[in-house]
């Protein structure tokens, strides 16, 4: 089966496109028919400061709008941005996005519980984590122990990606629920004023991994991994800058 890589919905493997959300479930750019202007919404994007300082809107005027250092909305002062990093752009009368820059990523807020596959990224305040899969220690005939101790049974870790590319700290995952968080949890960050005290449940079933954010004030991330249609509010991170997405029905 094919997992929604935006609502997690099960479809079919030979299936191109969710049957609940209507997302496209393959990698690569998403094809489809430009509708007619006056059908299209109208569309803002609202850049967020982290310095607090006055936000900016820019109004998408053409089929497509670039987000980069030399993109349509230029964000030329952060260097964890690629020259073009990512790309709203219409098929047919929704609005979609998709990771042009690749390097750091392109990050959607969730808004509901998703799977993250093994090799997916998170980003939650300043923390960026990768799933990597445990794999189970060696035994000999018998199920005896070939070296080392007794393996605890962990099949999954998050590790932090730092600046630079550097690997940080490793956080193995127990079987069933994880809580992350600031001040509380399996896995804490006691120096990240930008992870709330109790921040999201990272939820282990065998190989799988399904997070859900409990209400945290700066929300949850997961890094785009193909293009996806975009909903009305959504929120994106791209280096250190936060995108609002705002879509507007067209004049009748």
């Amino acid at each position: 089966m094919e997992y929604c890589p935006r609502c997690d919905t099960e479809n079919p493997r030979d299936a191109s496109v969710c049957r609940a959300c209507g997302s496209p479930l393959r990698s690569g750019t998403m094809v489809m028919a430009v509708a007619s202007i006056a059908a299209r919404p109208q569309v803002s994007i609202r850049v967020v400061r982290a310095d607090g300082g006055p936000e900016s809107i820019v109004r998408m005027q053409r089929d497509t709008l670039t987000c980069g250092q030399q993109g349509d909305i230029s964000l030329s002062d952060d260097p964890f941005i690629m020259p073009l990093q990512v790309r709203f752009f219409f098929s047919g009368i929704r609005l979609a996005v998709e990771d042009v820059g690749g390097a750091n990523g392109v990050f959607v807020r969730l808004r509901q519980e998703r799977e993250v596959p093994p090799g997916g990224e998170l980003r939650l305040g300043r923390q960026r984590l990768v799933l990597e899969p445990i794999p189970a220690a060696a035994t000999g005939p018998g199920g005896t122990q070939v070296w080392g101790s007794p393996d605890p049974g962990y099949r999954l870790r998050l590790v932090q990606l730092l600046e630079g590319g550097l690997r940080g700290g490793a956080y193995p995952l127990r079987e069933g629920d994880n809580l992350l968080g600031r001040e509380q949890g399996d896995l804490t960050f006691p120096t990240d004023g930008f992870v709330s005290g109790r921040h999201a449940v990272l939820q282990v079933k065998q190989d799988r991994l399904q997070v859900r954010d409990v209400g945290s004030s700066n929300g949850t991330f997961i890094r785009l991994s193909g293009p996806t249609f975009v909903d009305n509010g959504d929120h994106f991170l791209i280096g250190r800058q936060l995108l609002r997405v705002e879509i507007q029905a067209p004049a009748a």
